[in-house]
């Protein structure tokens, strides 16, 4: 699960260029480059600023809309080179260096975004969102002491702002704490209540804290807000198994094969649930779709070892106790003991 980046703030950068249009700073033409990358027309936006910059090479707004073109054209380094002239020119603008900061992580160079984002917290130390950047930013550098610092005084900045909540709540439940990240998915659930991802990380803390009912509500959440969101269709499965729920936990492994039929998990799955409600002939074939996909998916041998028991074909059951027991799956031998009536085969590997 990937943390959240917030944006810059375009909201304070389409003010900033009004103002300057308005205090006839800029020719019309500026208007040009405005409407070109509003429109999404960025390479004849980056044409438009180039044409400006050779009548004023201190044409700001021209540099910060060729900037803006560029990173949507995934020209990072030229993105760069843009911003890095206007935080010249206005060497105390927090914004500039937050964007800068985004723009390094972007392209994966934390310790360059870490700098910059410290630049704009030098400048604004009330600037949240830079707290909550830097820290996704240590985070991604291995230094998590420092990323749990800067997520905490992001949401101390300021406590609407969701997703410093998010970033730490999932930082707590990769290190293991997960009763703290409930609290923190929880605070950001509240703030954002459709916030899939914030479902479906605190469903993982309920299932880790073994609140098996709680992790179901949860993962049932994020797919009322996601419908596509596979890997909530598979824990819920898994904890419908957990409860007896077969026919639902079947219902979720369906959707998952619905999706992608090349993974043979989802099938093994299935089978177990067919299993459970007695449907040994659609188990039999689902343990069996697994198997092709998976000719050492031991689980799947031993599974469809038992329906076969089951619809009273005990040699076939046998061949499977055996590859499973091939597999060392738990419980293989037993059922060779039990039903084979021959010599348990023990394998040297």
């Amino acid at each position: 699960m990937s943390y959240k980046i917030y944006p810059s703030r375009m909201g304070w950068f389409i003010s900033f260029s009004l103002f300057l249009i308005k205090a006839n700073v800029f020719a019309q033409s500026d208007t040009l480059a405005v409407s070109q990358f509003k429109n999404g027309d960025y390479t004849h936006a980056i044409n438009t600023c180039k044409e400006l910059l050779k009548a004023n090479k201190n044409d700001t707004l021209a540099y910060f809309y060729r900037g803006l073109s560029e990173e949507a054209t995934k020209d990072y380094s030229g993105a760069r080179s843009d911003f890095k002239k206007i935080s010249e020119l206005l060497p105390k603008d927090a914004e500039i260096y937050f964007k800068l900061g985004v723009l390094w992580s972007e392209t994966e160079d934390y310790y360059h975004s870490i700098k910059e984002f410290t630049k704009a917290i030098g400048l604004d130390s009330s600037y949240a969102v830079a707290y909550n950047n830097r820290g996704n930013s240590e985070y991604m550098v291995g230094d998590a002491k420092s990323a749990l610092k800067d997520f905490t005084v992001a949401a101390q900045k300021d406590s609407t702002y969701p997703d410093p909540y998010y970033n730490r709540g999932h930082l707590r439940m990769v290190l293991g704490d997960f009763k703290d990240a409930i609290t923190d998915f929880t605070l950001d659930l509240r703030l954002s209540p459709d916030d899939a991802d914030g479902w479906f990380c605190r469903g993982q803390c309920y299932d880790n804290s073994k609140d098996t009912i709680a992790a179901l509500n949860d993962y049932s959440n994020t797919i009322q807000i996601d419908s596509t969101y596979m890997d909530a269709y598979y824990f819920r499965g898994c904890d419908r198994l957990k409860i007896n729920d077969a026919r639902g936990a079947a219902n979720d492994f369906t959707f998952l094969i619905m999706d992608d039929s090349t993974e043979f998990l989802p099938y093994e799955l299935r089978g177990i649930a067919n299993d459970s409600l007695c449907n040994y002939k659609e188990a039999i074939i689902d343990f069996t779709k697994a198997i092709k996909l998976n000719d050492e998916d031991g689980q799947s041998y031993l599974g469809r070892g038992f329906a076969y028991i089951k619809t009273g074909d005990k040699e076939k059951a046998c061949d499977d106790f055996n590859s499973a027991a091939y597999y060392e799956i738990s419980g293989a031998n037993e059922y060779i003991s039990q039903y084979c009536r021959r010599k348990v085969h023990v394998y040297w590997r």
